[in-house]
């Protein structure tokens, strides 16, 4: 199979970020236009660098400035993940406290989700007139604040709205955060940006939230869930103290006003906010609706990440149940995830290393793109690995077999769980590069929280009716059918592009 196509694919220009923020293309073509007093401008022709050595160009920062960065960001968002996974140990809790059963409980992860899946609206706008910065700084001091206010409510409404604010606030951190991968690494870098970024930021926090939540809730009570994210999110906005904006119009701009050069009147901000509405919300439905590509890979990311939601409440109900955890203890085996998480990180590596950058280096060397299909490798991986696990967890979960055994079975699906989202985020963005990537992702992140926001609702009810094997085996079933998408993009990935560019044009 070629290393190359000619539709799609992508280079270091792009900058579509890996997770539905816009971060260039036609958007910036508005936002150059726009903003803030800090915010992008014009003079006459697109602010650029001075060259490809420009020292502001935070592709050509020192790498351990931009890790730095990464790290500070991905610290940020795994507060942020944190928030969705800890309040579960406290569940009992809130239903004797409110007087409300076990499903309406878990309505505080639900929307909390909802929150979540709003993100790339409302960051992205904030993103691209302020900065990447000026958002994480203000959002996430906010998001902490409706935390406390969900654990002080005297109601059980009070409660979940408190709660549905607290992730529509902190849910900018998690839209913008893939802008600032995007305006740190090149395209050849951002698949494996984004592995390290996952596995040790966003998909670390809902790993460690039962952990930490599940031990609170017991020795404290459910509302120290509460204060622990409102400490950690405190903890991790220190690093932001000294890294810089990343966003190249925020910077060109400000270099600009330095140099004195003259800057003509602004057109409306409006303008620029309807690109972005239609960036981040008509065009990712109308894709989600129409193109082959984004609707398949996204109802694939959507099932991968409900899974994980689901685990939220059957992980605790198995080893309670089966094997008479306390609820600390139960919490205690989402570290199996943590460390699938981190093995996803080295397989990440060694996939990149040994076949997308020599597959991409041939291809650029013969002067052609290399193909947005070599992303999938790690998909591979991951669409194996899922099956797998689930099958594992829910067949060896029984008293006659020791606990280790379906803990164990947890650690693939971390893996799984990081491989195949970092494989979908880098394949869209390179199918679709910036002019389509940023919608394309959107319309994936949406679908995957408001998915996943279901199914703790009715998690525990299927594995009390099927029992824990049959519920679990059914979600494998799922698994295997979805299995081979990987593989059919692999093969009819470029026809597919051609036509889904078309439908959304």
């Amino acid at each position: 199979m070629s290393d190359t196509t000619t539709i799609g694919g992508g280079n270091d220009s792009s900058t579509s970020s890996p997770d539905g923020t816009p971060a260039g293309g036609e958007l910036e073509k508005v936002e150059s236009q726009t903003g803030s007093s800090d915010g992008p401008v014009t003079t006459g022709r697109p602010l650029d660098w001075d060259g490809p050595d420009d020292p502001d160009d935070p592709h050509n920062w020192p790498l351990a400035k931009r890790v730095l960065l990464l790290n500070s960001v991905g610290l940020l968002c795994l507060s942020v993940t944190f928030g969705t996974s800890a309040i579960v140990g406290g569940i009992p809790q809130i239903m004797r406290q409110y007087g409300v059963s076990e499903t309406a409980a878990y309505l505080t992860v639900t929307l909390y989700l909802v929150g979540l899946a709003l993100g790339p609206t409302l960051g992205a706008p904030l993103s691209e007139l302020f900065g990447r910065r000026v958002v994480y700084v203000t959002t996430l001091p906010v998001a902490m604040c409706f935390a406390v206010g969900s654990a002080v409510s005297p109601t059980f409404g009070g409660h979940l709205v408190c709660r549905f604010l607290s992730s529509l606030m902190g849910s900018p951190v998690l839209a913008v955060s893939a802008g600032t991968i995007a305006d740190l690494f090149g395209v050849r870098e951002q698949g494996l940006a984004l592995a390290y970024f996952c596995a040790t930021g966003a998909f670390m926090g809902p790993s460690l939230g039962p952990v930490a939540g599940g031990w609170v809730a017991t020795k404290k009570d459910w509302k120290w869930t509460q204060w622990v994210y409102v400490m950690l999110g405190g903890a991790v906005m220190v690093p932001l103290l000294f890294v810089r904006e990343s966003y190249k119009p925020v910077i060109l701009a400000r270099r600009a006003r330095k140099r004195g050069m003259p800057l003509p009147a602004k057109p409306p901000v409006k303008d620029a906010l309807k690109m972005v509405a239609m960036i981040t919300l008509t065009r990712p439905v109308r894709m989600l609706v129409t193109d082959v590509i984004v609707s398949s890979l996204s109802v694939y990311s959507a099932f991968v990440f409900a899974v994980l939601l689901a685990f939220f409440e059957a992980l605790p109900y198995i080893f309670t149940t089966v094997y008479g955890f306390s609820i600390g203890d139960a919490g205690l085996v989402f570290v199996a995830i943590g460390v699938g998480v981190l093995v996803s990180l080295a397989v990440a590596v060694a996939l990149d290393r040994i076949w997308y950058q020599p597959a991409a280096t041939r291809a650029i060397a013969r002067g052609e793109v290399p193909r947005a299909e070599l992303r999938l490798q790690c998909g591979f991986v991951g669409a194996v690995l899922l099956p797998v696990s689930l099958f594992w967890i829910g067949w060896s979960a029984r008293p006659s077999v020791h606990w280790i055994v379906p803990t164990l079975g947890a650690v693939p699906f971390g893996c799984s769980l990081t491989l195949l989202f970092v494989s979908v985020a880098t394949y869209l963005v390179d199918c679709y590069t910036d002019l389509y990537g940023a919608s394309a992702l959107a319309a994936n992140n949406m679908l995957r929280y408001l998915v996943a926001s279901v199914f703790p609702l009715f998690t525990k009810q299927m594995n009390e009716n099927l029992g824990i094997g049959w519920a679990n085996s059914l979600l494998g079933f799922i698994a295997v059918a979805l299995m081979p998408l990987p593989f059919l993009m692999a093969r009819f990935g470029p026809a597919l592009r051609r036509r889904g560019v078309k439908n959304v044009e």
